[in-house]
């Protein structure tokens, strides 16, 4: 009889990861990925007293930001856990400089999509995501805290005087 309860519960262990809803899958994996934005960059902005200014500077703080934490964290996937026409969609970084705040309107109806706002003067910064909100969708809205859209956006901000200088 101890066979079966052992059966069942390493039955679930396969079932309840595999069995996530999609839309709480993606939701984790954007969270985790603003999570490491917003931590690398604050790694990012000691070493340069400023956050990234293109791309190219926005990918390799990600890059660079585990070693940072030793490795006990990894850098964000380059891949979502969207698709469209069952091919997967690659997390896209849209960099808006000399913003004076977040992108919240005229989004694009692609998911997986980081809207990356940075000063004039590279000291503060704002990101946000657009996802989807039901498995299959037509168009990605930007994402709300639990996906009720009453919450405010997912917005992921930081000012370079939140970063105390270890600099002479």
């Amino acid at each position: 009889m101890l066979i079966i309860p052992l059966v069942v519960g390493f039955a679930m262990l396969v079932y309840i990861p595999d069995g996530t809803p999609h839309v709480q899958r993606s939701m984790m994996d954007d969270t985790n990925y603003l999570s490491a934005i917003h931590s690398f960059f604050g790694v990012w902005y000691e070493s340069h007293q400023r956050f990234p200014k293109d791309e190219a500077e926005f990918k390799d703080a990600l890059k660079q930001g585990p070693a940072a934490w030793q490795f006990r964290v990894s850098s964000p996937p380059l891949e979502s856990d969207y698709a469209k026409n069952g091919k997967v969609l690659q997390y896209e970084i849209v960099v808006i400089g000399g913003a004076a705040g977040p992108k919240l309107d005229a989004l694009t109806e692609r998911p997986g999509v980081i809207y990356y706002c940075v000063s004039a003067d590279n000291q503060q910064f704002w990101a946000t995501m657009t996802g989807l909100h039901q498995d299959v969708s037509p168009k990605a809205t930007l994402k709300t805290l639990a996906d009720r859209p009453s919450d405010a956006p997912w917005l992921i901000t930081a000012s370079g005087k939140d970063y105390v200088s270890h600099h002479p």
